[in-house]
């Protein structure tokens, strides 16, 4: 196995770290608000793609799977040129543009949400849902308590702004209001210097039940030791959090297209999940929501049990199938 990233990426750090051997290309994203910046992009294209061709000589797969965005769009078509069979990644209900561009010429498409299906007209697509990494799984089954009693708050590896701002006016009021909550937070780098600090300035009878971090490295072991997860709607944290059974209260990312309400539409419909409009969140809303089901033990019961009717521990299995029949 090669992993393919962007040089100058956190896959630098991150896939080495794991173990796995990786080669980069310069490659640059596409962003179609700025045409200049676009056209630069793409005049680029063919040296990736002849880059991209000679990795792929050099290491002769058997199959090239492509995970999606603009890093893997050399890559694949590289991949075409030489006659290689690709599969595609997806994990969020609406596929982004790399995928739309390039599924129709792909053996396959592993989608996260049966919706992707109907935006991808002419290619196969393949629900096998979202894979979650092998910590999620060890972490089954999982089992809750018998009520709700810790909250996990996160926003993604960059943090969310609406988020943390909520989280900061809702804190005290909800430590104090249910003394046996615990709550913890990744609040993210970009907030850190002041959401880190939260915790010194509570009481000291509250301060030992609220723990925040830029990050946390065990970031399953924190969703299993937890008892309702606030977040945005990214593919990858509703896979796991469902995996696993959590209930979710979910603040989609309101731009790159709103793909995150899209995301977050069947865990709300199945009962897994309550959606929160990110222009309507605050300190009030978000305590209002919390005090919702920690209050309201049959509810929360509900929608851990609809949360994990949507995981699918499967997925890696599924799309590790796929692959080896479009090898094969």
């Amino acid at each position: 196995m090669l992993v393919v990233g962007r040089r100058g990426g956190i896959e630098e750090k991150l896939v080495p770290a794991a173990g796995l051997p990786l080669r980069t290309l310069a490659v640059t994203g596409l962003d179609y608000s700025r045409p200049l910046h676009t056209a630069a992009a793409l005049a680029k294209l063919p040296l990736g793609v002849q880059a991209a061709r000679k990795v792929l000589r050099d290491f002769s797969p058997d199959v090239v799977i492509g995970a999606a965005g603009y890093v893997c769009v050399p890559v694949v078509l590289a991949a075409r040129s030489l006659k290689l069979p690709v599969v595609l990644m997806e994990q969020n209900a609406h596929p982004g543009r790399a995928v739309r561009r390039l599924a129709r010429g792909a053996r396959a498409v592993a989608a996260s949400f049966e919706e992707t299906a109907s935006l991808l007209p002419g290619a196969r697509v393949v629900n096998t849902g979202n894979p979650v990494r092998q910590q999620i799984l060890d972490a089954l089954p999982a089992d809750l308590p018998d009520r709700p009693r810790h909250l996990f708050v996160m926003g993604g590896s960059q943090g969310a702004r609406r988020i943390n701002d909520a989280v900061a006016g809702a804190l005290r009021g909800l430590l104090e209001g249910h003394p046996d909550l615990t709550l913890t937070h990744a609040c993210g780098e970009r907030d850190a210097l002041w959401a880190v600090p939260l915790r010194a300035a509570l009481p000291e009878a509250i301060r030992d039940r609220y723990e925040v971090a830029p990050f946390f490295h065990d970031i399953a072991s924190r969703i299993a030791a937890s008892d309702i997860v606030l977040m945005r709607a990214g593919g990858s944290s509703l896979a796991e959090v469902s995996v696993l059974g959590r209930p979710m209260l979910l603040v989609p990312y309101p731009h790159a297209g709103a793909h995150q309400n899209a995301n977050a539409k069947p865990y709300v419909e199945a009962g897994a999940a309550r959606l929160i409009p990110d222009n309507q969140l605050g300190a009030t809303r978000l305590r209002r929501e919390v005090d919702a089901l920690l209050d309201d033990v049959a509810a929360w019961k509900a929608m851990a049990g609809a949360s994990r009717r949507c995981g699918r521990p499967d997925a890696a299995a599924r799309v590790v199938e796929l692959v080896e029949e479009v090898a094969a």
